[in-house]
C-alpha cells in the first residue's frame, strides 16, 4: 500500500514546518499499513493537504476490503462533496448511513449535498432527521430555517430561528436572518429589536446597520 502513494507520502514527510499529526500518521502507516484507523488517518492527511485524488483511492480501497465498514463511506462521501461530485457524495453517504445510523453527522452532510443539488425537500428531511437525533443541533435549526426562507415560508423559518437563538443568544447570523424574517412577516417592532440586539453584540455589523437604516427610512 505504501508504495502506491510513495511520492505523496514523501511530500508529506518533507513538509516544513512539520505537523505532529503528520509524524504520527507516517509512523503508524509504517507499522500498520493495513489498519483501518491508519488508512483513515492517511486519507485525512491527503484531504487536509489537497491530495483529494489520493484520499479517494485510500478510502475506496478500504471500502473494497471491508464493504460493511461505515467510516470509510463517511469520509469518502465528504471527499466527493469537496470535489464537487455531489451525486457520488450522496450515494456514498446514503450507503454509509444505511450501515450505521448512529453517526448523526451523515445527516448533516446529506442535507448539505442535497441542498446544493437543488433537492430541497430531501435536504429538509435530512436536517429534520438530524434534529430528531440531536434536538440541540444548531446546524439543523439553521439549515432548516434557510430552506424555509428559500421556500418563502418565513413563519416557519421564524420558529427554527427562535429555537436557534434560544440555544445561542449571541448568534448574529441567526439573529440577522430572524430580523429579516420578522420584516418579511410585517413584525417591524420585533425586527428592529432583533437588529438592535445584533449591534449590541457587534456594533460593526454592516448588514444589521443597513437593514435598520432601510427600515427606519421606509415611509
Amino acid at each position: 500500500m505504501m508504495e502506491k502513494y510513495a511520492d505523496a507520502i514523501d511530500r508529506l514527510s518533507k513538509l516544513e514546518p512539520r505537523e505532529k499529526t503528520v509524524d504520527a500518521v507516517l509512523r503508524s502507516l509504517k507499522d500498520n499499513p493495513a489498519d483501518l484507523s491508519t488508512r483513515l488517518a492517511l486519507a485525512d492527511l491527503f484531504y487536509t493537504f489537497g491530495e483529494l485524488g489520493h484520499a479517494v483511492e485510500v478510502l475506496e480501497q478500504a471500502i473494497q476490503e471491508d464493504p460493511q465498514s461505515s467510516l470509510p463511506h463517511y469520509h469518502l462521501g465528504i471527499t466527493y462533496y469537496r470535489m464537487g461530485h455531489l451525486k457520488k457524495a450522496v450515494a456514498m453517504l446514503e450507503k454509509g448511513y444505511g450501515l450505521n445510523k448512529n453517526i448523526a453527522m451523515y445527516l448533516y452532510w446529506l442535507g448539505i449535498a442535497y441542498y446544493h443539488m437543488g433537492e430541497k425537500a430531501k435536504a429538509e428531511r435530512s436536517f429534520a432527521e438530524l434534529l430528531k437525533k440531536c434536538p440541540q443541533s444548531r446546524m439543523a435549526y439553521y439549515h432548516l430555517a434557510v430552506i424555509a426562507i428559500a421556500k418563502g415560508s418565513h413563519k416557519k423559518s421564524i420558529e427554527y430561528l427562535e429555537k436557534l437563538v434560544d440555544i445561542d443568544s449571541d448568534d448574529t447570523a441567526a439573529l440577522y436572518h430572524l430580523a429579516v424574517a420578522y420584516q418579511e412577516t410585517f413584525q417591524t417592532t420585533q425586527a428592529l429589536a432583533t437588529l438592535r440586539r445584533i449591534l449590541e453584540i457587534d456594533p460593526r455589523d454592516m448588514r444589521a446597520k443597513r437593514l435598520m437604516e432601510a427600515m427606519n427610512s421606509a415611509p
